[in-house]
């Protein structure tokens, strides 16, 4: 059974991987540890209540051990880490209550473990780690007094395929946006394109009960998701072409500044030079009438 909060807005990604089941199965995937079909799964996915969005993609804990966090993303972020140390810092002040950081005994708490899932045009390698620490202002030795580490994985079509098919509606999902995208190539509208692809997945039964079930949700979600996505891609190209302009601008005003200065001083010297020619010319004037002969 789905539980997605219907009140708020959701990617495709986190409409079908919300469902505890389907998070054991995603986190069971990546992870060499696997935990069995009974361990629970509590979602702790943190929501914007007054906004209806949801803040972070998945969040959830496995058998009150591990607290997980995936992100699926088509666009590229260096910024993981700091993003999870913000995510993660809220997902612990719902687990830990106030009572038992202030007691005199450790308190145990979840391993977290951190993920994204990259699935965008833009080429990236199979895996890449983004460590915290790696945006610290000072660089340190040795320990670093504070560390979060995320693994970012490629889950785009021919990536990680061993990894991709342990999970069937993971597997489901990448071979549904490579489709969408590979109708998209040969010309279709994004909306047809999208369409064609749920047909297509069906028919194959590739994810098709939860297609099947939300075929026209999925249609507005992934349709509205990356046309945003494109227009953040404009908004970004714009943004440059401007900064671009900017700069061309400001760099052509230091040219004829410097230009400027430098006319100046070939003026100047020009004045210099033609002042000791006219004083040359003086002083041999004076010589020639009072018949001086050169030393």
């Amino acid at each position: 059974m789905n539980r997605i909060n219907r009140n708020f807005k959701a990617s495709v990604f986190t409409h079908l991987f919300c469902d505890p089941e389907n998070e054991r199965g995603l986190y069971n995937a990546f992870s060499s540890v696997q935990f069995p079909l009974d361990a629970p799964v509590v979602d702790y996915t943190l929501t914007d209540v007054l906004y209806k969005e949801r803040v972070n993609d998945l969040a959830f804990t496995v058998g009150g051990k591990l607290v997980c966090f995936f992100e699926g993303q088509s666009t590229i972020n260096e910024n993981m880490a700091l993003r999870y140390l913000i995510y993660c810092a809220r997902v612990y002040e719902k687990l830990i209550s106030n009572k038992a950081m202030y007691s005199e005994g450790r308190v145990s708490i979840p391993t977290p473990e951190y993920f994204v899932l990259y699935n965008g045009v833009k080429p990236f390698p199979e895996k890449k780690i983004y460590r915290l620490s790696d945006s610290f202002a000072i660089e340190q030795d040795g320990i670093q007094p504070l560390e979060l580490i995320v693994t970012a994985y490629n889950v785009n079509k021919g990536y990680n395929e061993a990894i991709v098919k342990k999970d069937a509606n993971l597997y489901g999902y990448v071979t549904f946006v490579a489709r969408v995208r590979e109708n998209e190539q040969r010309g279709m509208e994004r909306e047809d394109a999208v369409k064609a692809a749920i047909e297509g997945c069906i028919n194959d039964g590739i994810l098709a009960e939860y297609l099947e079930k939300n075929a026209s949700e999925v249609v507005n979600m992934l349709f509205g998701e990356w046309n945003w996505e494109d227009a953040r891609a404009v908004w970004d190209e714009e943004t440059e072409k401007r900064v671009e302009k900017r700069m061309n601008e400001k760099w052509q005003s230091v040219i004829s500044d410097k230009e400027k200065v430098i006319a100046d001083k070939e003026k100047m010297i020009a004045d210099k030079e033609k002042m000791i020619a006219d004083k040359n010319a003086e002083i041999v004037a004076l010589k020639t009438q009072f018949n001086i002969s050169s030393l």
